[in-house]
């Protein structure tokens, strides 16, 4: 291959709502530049951002980024990244008025001013939606915007390594689905934007395509990563075990229009667990609920009720037309059904890379956006804050990443030409086997409700697995011309494992209750302070901790 034809100013990893405002921002600044994206699917069918229904923005009169700044920090736990935070809260409001300069259309009530909704944790009303098709009416926009700023998506392409080479990032390397290929792809910068990692836990919401790839080429290549161990459960998920819709969600936002939470006995507990009930943060909502099972009080499917009598039918059909199709096409009618089997599912990973507010990591021309990097939601991630995350940074990054590429002349004569990947030689059905064993451990140990206990034993158990794999490991060179997908299978789990060993003892090493790591046997503690993960030279998992700002300080 001919890698001049593989190359790029700027290179997305991830079409998803902040890959794709990546790669916009990036042809806004700077229109020359040529920018390509990468996609393990096709535009449009892969990631989660289709499926998204709000935007947390400051737009009403007695709303302000202050105001949402501090729910964001309050939510988080107080563990935020300061400036992350205040940049979020900002520039979400400008976003949101630029999507609606491109044609984005946003519900309005009669007077012309934005039918905001609520999310947990929230002190104002500031969901800015369209119906629960927020998330599909900005992608979209956002795909029309590319295509109208030339900007180039390749799909079918699973990328699983950087090119990086003495502190800066060259590139990465890719897998073709149809010709089977592995195509080397340049650029002066790169962006990583390939989604979260709450693929370890047997019970999720997220798209199948999303497995933490970009977090782990980004910590394998010497980024630090941080508060690994908060990983966010949304507290109602669909519960159809067996079913391939098992762990998709229902919208949070019914909670806050009177859906109320039930145990197997029928019983209403949410106030048993925190004075705002069901309108709490998710973190607690979803570990109330699961409290709720291990004391037995379940359903017969081991989840908990979501009754929505209260809500108007009319209503539901209404504000959410998306959610009652798709759960019809599991059997569930929300105009004819009003008690719901759910469950808490693994949601979304609060950690992640390192990043400043340019979404610079440590690596020279390598940046991170969307929830590919960490630091900015804290201990937990308020519901639309989300979206705002991915607008917001995913517009960062793509105008950084642009500057740096204009700041660049071109790449070296020579570039690494030559890149090696590990991974376990096993059998398609040995990976699942592996898969399996690793998600149990994870939902039983690492989950919502932890002691230093079970994280010692998962530990143990996760270690113990990559020791009996050791000798299993291979080593390719990637300078081959073809692959087979047994190859990709082996290679997902292989970082599954390491993704899990990673928030196992970043788990580990936070001794105190902050949003989503629930220590029941933890101590008590007001120092705030972030988890900090790096790579050994030797592979080894190196875990400290770095005091965090103090938010009233530093306002």
């Amino acid at each position: 291959m001919n890698q001049r034809n593989n190359y790029s100013d700027v290179l997305v990893v991830g079409a998803g709502m902040a890959g794709l405002y990546a790669a916009i921002s990036a042809k806004m600044h700077y229109s020359h530049l040529k920018v390509t994206i990468l996609t393990a699917s096709e535009m449009g069918s892969g990631g989660c951002s289709k499926r998204t229904h709000g935007v947390n923005a400051a737009l009403k009169e007695d709303d302000s980024p202050e105001i949402h700044i501090k729910d964001t920090i309050s939510g988080g736990g107080g563990i935020n990244q300061i400036e992350l935070v205040d940049v979020l809260c900002h520039d979400v409001v400008h976003r949101v008025k630029e999507l609606e300069s491109w044609g984005v259309r946003f519900d309005k009530n009669n007077e012309g001013q934005y039918d905001v909704g609520t999310y947990g944790g929230s002190t104002n009303s500031r969901s800015v939606h369209r119906y629960d098709i927020t998330g599909l009416e900005i992608m979209h926009e956002l795909e029309k915007r590319l295509i109208l700023q030339g900007g180039h998506m390749k799909e079918h392409r699973w990328v699983k390594q950087l090119i990086c080479d003495g502190g800066r990032c060259y590139g990465v390397v890719a897998f073709e689905r149809h010709t089977k290929q592995i195509e080397y792809y340049y650029s002066k910068a790169v962006i990583l934007a390939t989604g979260g990692g709450a693929c370890i836990y047997p019970i999720s919401s997220i798209s199948l395509d999303k497995l933490g790839t970009g977090i782990l080429m980004g910590y394998n290549a010497g980024v630090p990563l941080i508060d690994m161990e908060m990983v966010q459960f949304h507290p109602t998920g669909v519960l159809i075990p067996g079913s391939i819709w098992n762990g998709s969600l229902f919208e949070e936002e019914m909670r806050m229009q009177g859906g109320i939470l039930l145990n197997g006995k029928g019983q209403r507990y949410m106030f048993d667990y925190d004075n705002r009930g069901e309108c709490a943060t998710r973190d607690i909502v979803a570990r109330s609920s699961y409290l709720e099972i291990m004391k037995g009080n379940g359903t017969d499917f081991n989840g908990v009720i979501f009754d929505i009598s209260k809500i108007e039918k009319a209503y539901l059909k209404k504000r959410f037309p998306k959610t009652v199709k798709r759960l019809r096409s599991c059997n569930i009618d929300l105009m004819l059904q009003y008690r719901l089997n759910c469950s808490p599912t693994a949601h979304f990973l609060m950690g992640g890379l390192k990043i400043n507010s340019y979404c610079e990591t440590n690596i020279s021309g390598l940046y991170a956006c969307g929830e590919d990097a960490g630091g900015i939601h804290g201990g937990n991630r308020l519901g639309g804050n989300g979206v705002a995350d991915a607008l917001v940074f995913g517009y960062r990054a793509g105008r950084a990443a642009g500057e740096f590429a204009m700041g660049t002349t071109n790449l070296p004569d020579v570039l690494p030409a030559s890149i090696t990947l590990h991974f376990y030689n096993k059998t398609q059905e040995g990976c699942r086997q592996i898969d399996k064993a690793i998600k149990k451990i994870m939902w039983e140990k690492v989950g919502l409700v932890r002691t230093k206990k079970q994280l010692n034993e998962a530990d143990d158990e996760l270690n113990h697995m990559a020791d009996a794999l050791d000798g299993s490991i291979v080593t390719v060179d990637l300078s081959k011309e073809t692959y087979n997908l047994n190859i990709l299978s082996c290679i997902e789990v292989y970082y599954k494992l390491q993704l899990a060993r990673i928030i196992t003892q970043s788990a580990l090493m936070r001794n105190d209750s902050v949003g989503a790591h629930y220590l029941s046997d933890g101590d008590d503690s007001s120092e705030m302070y972030n988890v900090i993960t790096r790579r050994g030279i030797g592979g080894e998992v190196i875990v400290s901790r770095e005091q965090t700002a103090n938010y009233a300080t530093a306002n």
